[in-house]
């Protein structure tokens, strides 16, 4: 069981990667959730992580309710803590409603 599915919660990566390459990220990383494809940068653009279509991408969250509602887009996404930092979140939303 993943550490998110407590929280009903789906994790994905997006990266503009192709899918050869996420594959290969995926095993190596031994990831548990899906990468996404978006190699024309389309959600990148769409959310806020790059202002180019050509543009460096910047790491972020969107956080996206069952309904489709966006709670929170983290631009401030710190790779080695950003597990815990989504379970905190889920945590402060469960005391909060």
């Amino acid at each position: 069981m993943s550490r998110f599915e407590k929280y009903d919660a789906q994790i994905f990566g997006i990266t503009s990667n192709d899918a050869a390459s996420h594959q290969k990220f995926s095993e190596e990383n031994q990831l548990n959730f899906p990468l996404l494809v978006d190699t024309g940068r389309n959600l990148a653009l769409l959310f806020g992580a790059t202002n180019a279509p050509d543009g460096k991408i910047q790491r972020l969250a969107v956080i996206i309710d069952k309904t489709g509602k966006i709670l929170e887009i983290d631009k401030e996404v710190n790779a080695s803590t950003h597990g815990a930092d989504l379970i905190d979140f889920f945590k402060n939303s469960e005391t909060s409603n």
